[in-house]
């Protein structure tokens, strides 16, 4: 039998390859977002406040923070452990589904290719405020 193949929307025929490998591609990616919004803390850390109102604030931004990181976090050891329960057998085109992602640079590493320069998606790829 044949390994079919999966045509992406933008033409490209790509190889499916192993449903673990790509969910494994996704769990690292949520690790790490885990990690930087773990170092988000000290936007809040020394921060002096002038009344209670203020106070209150940023302790409500820090428990976000930590909910967020414990969140990402989660999701990742999720994702692993559904990598782990995958088949051998089951494949999937992690290319043809990293298209749906705006951000090139994280597009190419969950479609474990390199950046290829796509211009598929409208800008706004880094916001700066």
């Amino acid at each position: 039998m044949t390994e079919p193949k999966t045509t992406s929307p933008c033409g490209a025929n790509e190889r499916p390859e192993p449903l673990a490998e790509v969910l494994s591609r996704l769990a690292m990616e949520l690790r790490n977002a885990a990690k930087e919004t773990d170092r988000l803390h000290c936007l809040v850390d020394g921060v002096e406040w002038s009344n209670v109102k203020e106070k209150h604030e940023l302790i409500h931004s820090a428990q976000a923070i930590d909910a967020i990181e414990q969140t990402l976090s989660g999701l990742s050891d999720f994702v692993c452990a559904l990598a782990e329960l995958a088949r051998p057998d089951w494949r999937i085109s992690g290319g043809t589904a990293s298209r749906s992602v705006k951000l090139a640079e994280l597009a190419a590493r969950l479609g474990d290719h390199d950046d290829d320069g796509r211009t598929d998606h409208p800008a706004g790829e880094l916001e700066f405020f």
